[in-house]
């Protein structure tokens, strides 16, 4: 594989130590969201649920593929470098649909919404294909041929790195829009509260991003690929903290003023959230309530700490 691509880390005594760290800590997160997964989703039929799942369990054989890649030289580069783009794949366009999944529980505008998603769809065709191309044709046994597509790799690298931010922006963006939208219309301090939350956790998503982003053009190659599979698993940790202020807000803020964690039980549709709805004293109209919580009773947190 061409040096530009795969640079020797042995040159460097600390850098093996530092991508063996981050390895072991994408594993540790990765089953840890796996658990995190199964304990809150009491039924796996809804899409936010398998993008969760599917995005949390791909952090394991990228970031496999890439200690097979630097530390193991008698395995199958192609092999590797397939464990990388399959990993690859399913993490980020899953966190992006991870991303638009939950916009359903806030934005009602289907047409929006169908439109964000051929944006995913349409992202994910241009900015996977060149790249799985170019990754596979720099392990090429041709040196000529590996440093020509090594070039193009770099290039279309940084260029993918920078769509599928900016894409990530938009989507968050567009869920805290919505959100706001919802609670402006209650001046109570626990709904600020909750908006406060939800406005730093997409903030510490974005710096996540631009770190991920900043690392890559810096050209630290060999710390970057180890890198970015540790945000992700970050920012999908932070999604059950999401998760935690979404149900605060189907519920009107009660679990917020109660000042206790917020349980699945108490957001399934019952009478008294009914009643809440009909009289016009939630913030949400009967139609977003009844939609919220319909999307809400699919899911059931056994321990709400986790979502805290």
């Amino acid at each position: 594989m061409s040096e530009h691509v795969l640079p020797d880390i042995g040159g460097d005594p600390v850098v093996p130590f530092v991508l063996a760290a981050f390895a072991t800590l994408v594993y540790y997160n990765s089953i840890e969201l796996v658990v995190l997964c199964s304990a809150t989703f009491k039924r796996c039929g809804s899409l936010y649920f398998w993008c969760l799942l599917i995005a949390s369990t791909s952090l394991i054989p990228h970031v496999s593929g890439y200690v097979l890649l630097f530390f193991r030289q008698d395995v199958s580069q192609y092999a590797a470098v397939s464990l990388i783009i399959i990993g690859w794949i399913c993490t980020v366009t899953g966190q992006s649909l991870v991303l638009w999944s939950r916009l359903h529980f806030v934005l009602h505008n289907p047409r929006l919404i169908k439109g964000l998603l051929v944006m995913i769809i349409v992202n994910a065709f241009l900015l996977h294909t060149p790249i799985t191309v170019l990754l596979f044709g720099t392990v090429s046994p041709n040196p000529s041929l590996s440093r020509t597509f090594s070039v193009g790799y770099n290039i279309m690298e940084r260029i993918q790195l920078v769509g599928f931010c900016i894409q990530e922006i938009i989507l968050s963006g567009v869920y805290v829009w919505e959100t706001a939208k919802m609670l402006r219309l209650r001046s109570e301090p626990h709904h600020r509260r909750i908006l406060a939350q939800l406005l730093a956790m997409n903030i510490v998503v974005l710096i996540i991003d631009l770190v991920v982003v900043i690392v890559e053009y810096i050209g630290f190659y060999a710390v970057q690929v180890m890198f970015k599979p540790v945000a992700y698993s970050i920012k999908l940790k932070l999604e059950y903290a999401v998760l935690g202020r979404l149900v605060q807000i189907a519920q009107g803020g009660s679990a917020a003023t109660s000042g206790g964690a917020p349980g699945f039980d108490t957001i399934l549709p019952s009478s008294a959230y009914g009643s809440e709805l009909r009289n016009g004293s939630n913030f949400l109209d009967a139609r977003e309530g009844e939609m919220v919580s319909r999307q809400l009773s699919k899911i059931s947190p056994r321990t709400p700490s986790d979502l805290g």
